[in-house]
């Protein structure tokens, strides 16, 4: 089964791969390559519960995970907004009625629990994204996709190189999770860059100096950073995490007015390119935590 894990890897790189061109360029992702690879995903996902022969009722999880994967993208009204909005509603009642079935018929099979951390996965990062933990849309909807893609660890080729002897690895830190742990690391190399770059230019101030830099707010439109500097109560003050709801062009606008020619700046990461990175290095190197349980 090894052309399953070949195949996922191909098609999940290559779709990472434009997704994260367009962040780069645009800061923003189109829906539609997560649509994709999360279709791409529920195809191998079928084909996986064919060839591990496994009870066919496995197959009825395959619903409430469209669903709940499908709804991210449907732009609707909530379920009794503006009356009662009866498919959604209808859907979702099928959805949880269909989990808590498998559960309390299969709840002691351990192949049903791999299948149900996909559902949990979703709604975990949806958690995080609504506590801004993940940042961005795109980068939540790429780890729900991600999830049904790789719902377990990958092995095959040798691969990963570091190996689990443990039978519940995919519960202890589900590869998904590790996808978005190894990012979140990936991404310490900005504040050390960060502050490389001022140090060189002589711009000494802490903390500020790790999370930014300084630019001519003239030119501040024109880049993909976040003011860290606004005008609060007639004075201008320093935000470490700004918001990312400000209205930057008001908020330029009111520090012109307050005399300011340079300040404080905060970069916008493109977090896919991370993903992308962290998928590679997820599946080939694996998770350095089982070098300590094994």
């Amino acid at each position: 089964m090894h052309w399953i894990l070949a195949s996922k890897i191909i098609i999940t790189v290559a779709i990472l791969f434009l997704a994260s061109r367009a962040d780069w360029k645009t800061r923003e992702a189109s829906d539609i390559f997560w649509i994709v690879l999360g279709i791409f995903g529920m195809i191998f996902l079928i084909t996986q519960i064919y060839l591990d022969e496994v009870n066919s009722a496995y197959y009825l999880i395959l619903f409430p995970i469209a669903v709940f994967f499908l709804d991210i993208f449907w732009d609707r009204d909530g379920f009794f907004e503006n009356g009662v909005n009866l498919t959604p509603l209808v859907l979702y009642i099928g959805a949880f009625v269909s989990l808590a079935w498998l559960v309390s018929k299969y709840h002691s099979d351990l192949y049903l629990w791999k299948l149900l951390l996909i559902p949990i996965l979703f709604f975990l990062f949806i958690i995080l994204y609504q506590f801004d933990i993940i940042k961005g849309g795109a980068d939540a909807k790429a780890l729900i996709a991600l999830t049904i893609m790789f719902p377990m660890y990958p092995q095959g080729y040798g691969f990963p190189l570091i190996g689990a002897a443990v039978n519940m690895k995919d519960f202890i830190l589900p590869f998904p999770v590790l996808i978005l742990f190894n990012a979140a690391i990936l991404t310490l190399i900005v504040p050390i860059t960060m502050f490389i770059l001022n140090i060189l230019r002589k711009d000494i101030e802490f903390p500020t100096m790790f999370l930014g830099y300084r630019m001519f707010i003239d030119d501040i439109q024109n880049k993909h950073v976040w003011p860290m500097e606004s005008v609060v109560d007639g004075r201008i003050k320093v935000e470490l995490f700004p918001q990312n709801s400000c209205d930057i062009t008001d908020q330029v606008n009111e520090l012109r007015m307050m005399g300011a020619d340079s300040i404080w700046v905060t970069p916008k990461i493109p977090f896919l390119i991370p993903i992308t990175i962290s998928v590679l290095m997820s599946i080939f190197v694996g998770n350095l935590l089982f070098l300590i349980i094994q």
